[in-house]
């Protein structure tokens, strides 16, 4: 189950790359934080979706060592 919450990390931050590489390429420039606000989908939200999606299974169900603990 961890091994599948990291792949699905990694597919997402991949994702969120892709997508700030093709808002680059179609836009000209890298972020715009008032496309944030715009009422239509825009690549800075799907972008900050798929990010947001990275992150949470990459951190979900880690949790901090204390000294002692085993590997």
């Amino acid at each position: 189950m961890n091994k599948l919450k990291l792949r699905l990390s990694a597919i997402f931050i991949i994702l969120a790359a892709l997508v700030y590489v093709d808002e680059i390429i179609k836009e000209g420039y890298g972020f715009d934080p008032l496309d944030l606000v715009s009422p239509s989908i825009t690549h800075e939200k799907i972008f900050i979706v798929l990010l947001a999606l990275g992150l949470f299974f990459g951190w979900r169900g880690r949790r901090v060592r204390k000294k002692g603990d085993s590997l």
